[in-house]
């Protein structure tokens, strides 16, 4: 059932065997780079090497221009990352976290107001810093030296390496300024578009967004009561907050405050709201039962029901649906719809617990080959205790 249930590696450390092969790999990919270039030599064949070399550095003018602007408008910058993947070097200026990942093709920042004032054309000024700063570099460059050399055939080093900045500036800016969706926010383009129509609603999660982020981090390591401690104070700032409740409610399930949590999605889903927000409470009533060390399946049941009715693929509700299955016995029923759940997670924000439910349930089905596999790629992404506990208990019952 889950032979071809496997974790990639963007979602996990890399084993031994995985990282000297991906050494091995980037290794060849630069020979064949020398060779295609030293192969009937000619300067302009450096143009391959220099857009290579001037990738990262243009990659950190990006995120500085973005860092620069939110500054100079009176943000608070976070965080400054370059790169994916493992943390290499990590350093704090004033109140920045840098972190240097191990592979650098993209990065981002985070930002965040102070206060509400001008926040919509500030957005839309940080957004436009990015590629902005590139774009300036590139006018810098045209202005000292000229738009007919720019565009003239030429051997001169210093000019190919100059022409192959202006590629990857025009390659990288441009790109950015497409209006987009990614899995984790919007392109800076559809940043700059859609900042000056930002609704009342996400200007206060712009204002709450770094302390909600710290939240969900703090929830994310199963340290509930310092969670709490952060949401508190914003929600007697903001009470009505939907997204601040809901991890006010999943921060007391957590910590076993399961009537308490009970209570609080009952009283929510008894008042009007949006069908968005309706959603977000049926998934989290299903999410206070499976947490809960006496659940009600009749109310998980029904939540599920009717969430899934209106998101019939959400992997989160799948994975929900299918742990459900597994801790009360319908295995196979069970350890499918996780699967399916793990095949549409594709962000990987839900990898721990699905894991830990596809673990159980390979264990159960005496599959033993897949469970240490999940065990394995769990430990490496695990952060809650609880869910570890869940699970240890269930491998030796």
């Amino acid at each position: 059932m889950f032979s071809d249930l496997r974790v990639p590696v963007g979602r996990r450390a890399m084993t031994r065997g995985e990282t000297i092969a991906s050494r091995v790999v980037g290794g060849l990919f630069l020979l064949l780079m020398l060779a295609a270039v030293f192969d009937d030599f000619s300067p302009r064949k450096l143009a391959i090497v220099f857009m290579a070399v001037f990738w990262v550095p243009m990659l950190v003018l990006h995120e500085v221009g973005h860092a620069v602007a939110a500054k100079m408008v009176g943000w608070r910058v976070r965080e400054i990352v370059i790169g994916f993947g493992k943390t290499l070097w990590r350093w704090n200026i004033g109140e920045t976290r840098i972190k240097i990942k191990v592979v650098p093709v993209e990065g981002y920042v985070l930002p965040a107001p102070s206060d509400a004032q001008g926040i919509r054309w500030k957005s839309a000024l940080i957004y436009a810093a990015g590629p902005g700063a590139e774009l300036l570099l590139l006018a810098l460059m045209i202005a000292l030296i000229g738009w007919g050399p720019m565009f003239a055939e030429t051997d001169n080093i210093a000019m190919i390496a100059a022409k192959s900045l202006a590629i990857v500036i025009l390659l990288g800016a441009g790109f950015n300024l497409l209006p987009f969706r990614t899995d984790g926010g919007i392109s800076d383009g559809l940043g700059i578009l859609s900042s000056p129509f930002m609704s009342a609603d996400q200007v206060e999660m712009r204002l709450l967004a770094l302390e909600l982020r710290e939240a969900q981090a703090l929830l994310a390591r199963d340290d509930n009561a310092g969670a709490l401690k952060v949401i508190e104070p914003m929600l007697e700032r903001s009470p009505d907050n939907v997204y601040l409740q809901i991890a006010r409610v999943s921060a007391l399930s957590a910590m076993g405050e399961t009537e308490t949590a009970r209570a609080a999605v009952r009283d929510a889903l008894e008042r009007n709201q949006t069908v968005d927000e309706e959603q977000a409470w049926l998934q989290l009533q299903a999410q206070v039962e499976l947490d809960a060390d006496e659940p009600s399946y009749m109310v998980l049941d029904l939540a599920l029901q009717k969430a899934l009715a209106r998101q019939p693929h959400q992997p989160m509700l799948l994975a929900i649906k299918g742990a459900a299955l597994v801790l009360r016995g319908r295995i196979e029923d069970g350890g499918a719809v996780l699967s399916d759940a793990w095949r549409r997670n594709t962000v990987g924000a839900n990898d721990a617990m699905l894991l830990a439910y596809l673990a159980i349930a390979a264990h159960r089905c005496r599959d033993h080959e897949s469970r240490d596999h999940f065990v394995d790629a769990f430990s490496q992404l695990n952060r809650s205790k609880r869910l570890a506990d869940r699970l240890a208990k269930a491998l030796h019952s």
